[in-house]
């Protein structure tokens, strides 16, 4: 009896499928793919290959072997970076990566109301008329996600599993019944040319890339479960390897899949916050089946799969935030870990800066799709730095070290080669993301501000960062000297 009890208790808490759907779900989102759609048409499918050879493949290729690095740690990305550039450089990266998601959990609350409205009433009822709502909705799924992310990662991992299956499912669903109209006759909705599929490189187009780089953003969010893996070592690069298949190759043939759907102009009728609806109602009346009853469906499903996704989103950056920093930069009172482990008061702490950002007034902007844009950018222009700060963190880790137990570099030189393309690539998809503000601007006053409202939040905040932990730290109290 004891033997099996022992046997027991040292089972693995999360399997291989649950690490990849901790992955996935956070990682992949359907309307990634038509938001892309909106800004670059047919020139989406190539530019979400490129970005997936030579940016999310790369990126993967060093979390994994970083990961079985410290297969021991459990401060994900900050660990990452520390082995590399040491414990200043992996706060500075983690404190980024911290501040990239409040700005995005301010914009992803406002989605789930509009996910739910899709889900109930077949439409967007959330018009620019009545968009005051959507900040009030989302203070209150912000406490609930809140919660849930405080239950533990054994609770919400069961969401996230459910969450990839249907995940799966309806981008599956969607894929297959495409591609079946287009063989049974149904020609493409946009066309196929040279012209149209051939990114142009305009500084809209760099703006746009930038999207694309967060859209891939997320491989990372599990490194902070290592721990509660069996044989991280071998499971854990290996379900992120596959995760980034399952992403790489949504994005990709899901991008193909909704251009033979709808064509660019249909797609940016729908705007940001629609199009991804929109899609699936053309792709089911155009098989005689109700679009609304779809859409009604799908969107039922994806705000299931949302809440998994945001509550990962809630719990893992603040436990790579503060599980192994130490112990006298932030106070204990952010630093400590409940029964479950998770960190409620630092996931409380977060809730009210998130609750805050998204309780401020939104001034000059004409319409919610300028609020989507907008936020879009700032997250993605801040998570872009964490991932700058760990492609050279794993350059000089590989200069002063062999490779790590896992890797899919084994040599020195093209190892540093994967990293520098990295580096050169984020620091293009930084400055690129404010771009199109700067240049659209028709006024040097109006230059200033796009700048300001662009790259001035989050480097403010990470600033404010440093000068928490400054002021916060006290030097170590000598010991008194012997009188004796």
């Amino acid at each position: 009896m004891p033997k099996k009890g022992k046997e027991k208790a040292g089972k693995p808490k999360l399997n291989l499928w649950t690490l990849v759907m901790l992955i996935f779900v956070p990682t992949f989102g359907f309307n990634n793919i038509t938001t892309n759609g909106v800004a670059l048409g047919p020139a989406a499918v190539p530019s979400w290959l490129l970005v997936c050879i030579f940016y999310f493949l790369p990126l993967t290729a060093i979390i994994a072997e970083l990961a079985s690095v410290n297969k021991e740690k459990r401060g994900g990305i900050y660990s990452w970076i520390a082995c590399g550039l040491g414990d200043r450089w992996a706060f500075f990266g983690t404190w980024s990566y911290f501040i990239a998601n409040l700005f995005y959990l301010q914009f992803v609350f406002s989605r789930i109301p509009v996910m739910a409205s899709w889900a109930l009433f077949g439409e967007n009822r959330f018009s620019d008329q009545n968009v005051s709502m959507l900040p009030w909705l989302a203070i209150v799924l912000c406490l609930a996600l809140t919660w849930i992310a405080t239950r533990g990662v054994k609770y919400f991992s069961r969401l996230s599993t459910l969450g990839g299956k249907f995940t799966l499912l309806v981008t599956g669903s969607f894929i297959l019944f495409a591609f079946l109209a287009y063989a049974k006759g149904t020609p493409s909705a946009s066309e196929w040319t040279m012209d149209t599929t051939i990114p142009e490189f305009s500084t809209t187009y760099f703006a746009t890339f930038s999207w694309l780089l967060f859209a891939v953003a997320g491989a990372e969010v599990a490194g902070t479960y290592i721990h509660e893996v069996d044989n991280p070592v071998k499971t854990f690069p290996r379900g992120v390897l596959i995760a980034t298949l399952l992403v790489g190759s949504a994005y990709i043939i899901g991008s193909l899949a909704v251009s033979l759907v709808a064509s660019p102009e249909v797609l940016q009728e729908a705007g940001l916050k629609d199009a991804n609806y929109v899609v699936y109602m053309i792709l089911a009346e155009s098989w005689g089946i109700s679009g609304k009853v779809v859409v009604q469906i799908y969107s039922a499903i994806l705000v299931l799969t949302s809440i998994a996704a945001y509550v990962v989103w809630i719990e893992s950056p603040v436990r790579a935030m503060f599980a192994d920093i130490p112990a006298d930069m932030f106070p204990k009172f952010l630093t400590s870990q409940d029964k479950t482990g998770s960190f409620s008061n630092a996931l409380w702490t977060q809730a009210g800066i998130v609750i805050v950002l998204i309780a401020l007034p939104l001034i000059g902007l004409k319409s919610i799709d300028a609020l989507f844009r907008l936020i879009t950018d700032l997250s993605a222009l801040s998570l872009v730095i964490p991932y700058i700060i760990l492609a050279a963190a794993f350059l000089a880790f590989r200069r002063k070290q062999a490779p790590g137990p896992f890797t899919m570099l084994r040599s020195n030189k093209l190892a540093a080669i994967v990293a520098s393309v990295t580096v050169i690539i984020s620091v293009a998809g930084f400055f690129g993301a404010g771009i199109d503000y700067y240049v659209d601007a028709e006024t040097g006053a109006e230059a200033a501000q796009a700048i300001l409202m662009t790259y001035g939040g989050p480097i403010l905040l990470i600033a404010l960062g440093y000068g928490i932990t400054h002021f916060h730290r006290q030097p170590a109290v000598k010991p008194p000297e012997d009188m004796g």
